[in-house]
């Protein structure tokens, strides 16, 4: 859940760029820097840390971006200025999720035991069935619990067809 401050951040950073047309752009840095948020315990570590100066941090993350806007940089300055580089992650799901609203682009989930194809994807969209939306973002979750087969999770619903999931409506059906 992303704090108040983060959402305020990210709303003037998307007013600001669909007003300089550099919305795509500073969208690219967005997801850049939500999947260095959600995939390295290293970039977390490093906004959490109060040993290193708010400057070095908004070098370090500016130079893993390639040819990052002018927009993220400011926000970054910003950021600094008030305290908050340690919000930047939430900033970005914020304002990656005002980007996919004001487009008309869904997210859906795939959980599956291994990690997915283009081909299997596909199969997932056309059995999701979506009517009224530009285009689908789809994440695969690896999970090697489920065992086999997947999870789906798509605009507030869940369509579970794991083999945990069956064994488990087994053991249900035999035990009553």
């Amino acid at each position: 859940m992303q704090s108040r401050a983060a959402i305020r951040y990210s709303k003037a950073i998307y007013d600001i760029a669909h007003e300089e047309n550099s919305i795509n752009e500073v969208y690219k840095d967005m997801s850049f820097i939500n999947e260095l948020d959600c995939g390295s315990l290293d970039f977390k570590n490093l906004l959490s840390n109060s040993q290193i100066n708010n400057h070095d941090k908004k070098k370090f993350i500016l130079s893993l971006i390639n040819e990052s806007n002018f927009l993220t940089e400011k926000l970054m300055d910003l950021l600094i200025q008030n305290k908050r580089v340690e919000i930047i992650g939430d900033i970005a799901r914020s304002f990656i999720q005002l980007y996919n609203k004001h487009n008309n682009i869904k997210e859906a989930t795939i959980i599956t035991a291994s990690p997915i194809n283009n081909e299997f994807e596909s199969k997932i969209l056309s059995i999701i069935n979506i009517k009224d939306a530009n285009s689908v973002n789809i994440t695969n979750v690896v999970n090697p619990n489920i065992i086999g087969g997947f999870i789906v999770r798509f605009d507030g619903n869940e369509y579970n067809a794991s083999i945990k999931q069956n064994l488990n409506n087994l053991k249900t059906e035999l035990t009553n």
